[in-house]
Formats: structure tokens, C-alpha cells, sequence
């Protein structure tokens, strides 16, 4: 079994932002994930980051714009 802990990074300044953070377990870690963003969410190009258990970065998705 595999986990990870997904958050959301501003490509911007590179700051990973401290909510919506999402935590998923997967014996095969592929597909997709939906996450839920704040009302309080801004418009921006961002980029998925996930940590494994240790707080290090495993992978990383493309870029992608909210508007």
C-alpha cells in the first residue's frame, strides 16, 4: 500500500499552500483525484506536489490554470 499527501502549489512563487491538502492510499498509486477548493480560493496557475510519509517530494503533476 502505498500513501501520499497531495497539495496545491502556486507556480507562481512556488508556495505551497496550506489548504486544501488531501491524503490518499492506493495499493497502485494512478488515476485521478478530485479536491475541493476554498470559497477563498484565488485565480492562478498551480501544479499538483505530492509528499510521501516522510515529507518528501515523489511526484509532481503539469501545471494547470484555475479561473
Amino acid at each position: 500500500m502505498f500513501g501520499a499527501t497531495v497539495v496545491l502549489v502556486d507556480e507562481g512563487s512556488g508556495d505551497q499552500l496550506s489548504d486544501p491538502v488531501t491524503r490518499i492510499t492506493s495499493r497502485l498509486p494512478v488515476g485521478s483525484i478530485r479536491i475541493r477548493l476554498p470559497a477563498s480560493f484565488r485565480a492562478g496557475t498551480y501544479f499538483l506536489r505530492a509528499l510521501n510519509g516522510h515529507g518528501l517530494h515523489v511526484a509532481q503533476s503539469a501545471q494547470f490554470e484555475i479561473a
